[in-house]
């Protein structure tokens, strides 16, 4: 009997079309960046001004006529925090104290200019005004760069959201501690894994007590609460069965590849989303820690094809 061919992964006519072209999303990013950015940087500047001659006149009994330095120089240096803070978070390499020491300048400043006004409220709240609304601008900025990376990274811990502390705050603090400790970076994932955590505890009250069971369970099963809870082995009729599941892991990797190079083509971001529209083009559905994944596993190899 002939066997029959495994149909191969290649792109439709479609696919043809939409990486020939750049993607919608990222026309959208460029067109509010070069229309944003401008807007940032002249409140940047009306805000230096307004400040400039406050500082100076500070600054004048202890600089004398190079007192503009020092108003000049805290500006010139808060831009260049803050630029070089959003350009880590670009990398995925972010440090905070660069928008700690940033925000501390800042502060400095609308304090100086508020005790320019004397008291008066209107005064103060006009010195303050641009700085606030600078700093809001760019915590924006971070925000939005940080959520474009998060979809990207690998290794990024995804939030917990508001809701589930407002509503649970204690659970939602030990989930956050285990998904730290063990370093898992799916919400949901982590969620499941509080559930089989919980359902061990519930299984060691059971056998030993409420609250007994802290002291009488085995010490082995009471340490075994605070490690990375073991998946469970495939069962051994699965070894046996026909391999469609590897083979349609080697059809979502080629899918994957594929892409990877069409958005390097683009100058785009790899992104889970983008992957995940892809498979879904394609028939497949798929859960958002293995887009991570394969994300992961198919930049590996390309580091390992660049480095040879």
């Amino acid at each position: 009997m002939t066997a029959l061919k495994q149909p191969e992964v290649t792109p439709s006519a479609t696919d043809a079309k939409k990486a020939a072209r750049v993607p919608r999303e990222a026309r959208v990013v460029k067109w509010v960046a070069a229309v944003v950015a401008p807007l940032i940087a002249a409140l940047a500047i009306l805000g230096g001004l307004g400040s400039f001659t406050t500082i100076r006149q500070v600054a004048e009994p202890h600089f004398g006529n190079l007192a503009w330095i020092v108003p000049v120089g805290m500006d010139v240096g808060i831009l260049i925090l803050l630029g070089w803070d959003l350009l880590m978070e670009y990398l995925d390499l972010p440090w905070p104290v660069l928008r700690w020491v940033a925000w501390v300048y800042i502060f400095g400043t609308i304090l100086v200019n508020v005790s320019a006004a004397h008291g008066s409220l209107a005064g103060s709240v006009m010195h303050a005004a641009m700085p606030v609304l600078f700093i809001t601008v760019v915590e924006g900025v971070r925000h939005l760069i940080r959520r474009w990376v998060g979809l990207t990274s690998a290794g990024r811990i995804e939030r917990i959201p508001t809701t589930r502390w407002l509503f649970a705050p204690v659970s939602s603090l030990l989930l956050w501690r285990r998904m730290v400790l063990w370093h898992i970076t799916e919400y949901r994932e982590g969620l499941d894994l509080e559930h089989r955590h919980l359902m061990a505890v519930a299984q060691l009250q059971q056998d030993y007590g409420r609250w007994s069971w802290r002291w009488r369970a085995p010490l082995a099963d009471r340490l075994a609460l605070n490690r990375m809870p073991v998946q469970q082995p495939p069962h051994p009729a699965a070894d046996s069965a026909p391999s469609e599941e590897a083979h349609r892991d080697d059809q979502l990797m080629d899918i994957a590849r594929q892409l990877h190079r069409e958005v390097e083509r683009e100058g785009v971001q790899f992104s889970r989303d983008r992957l995940g529209r892809r498979l879904r083009e394609r028939g497949f559905t798929i859960a958002n820690y293995r887009l991570t994944q394969m994300i992961a596993a198919v930049r590996e190899e390309s580091a390992r094809r660049e480095a040879s």
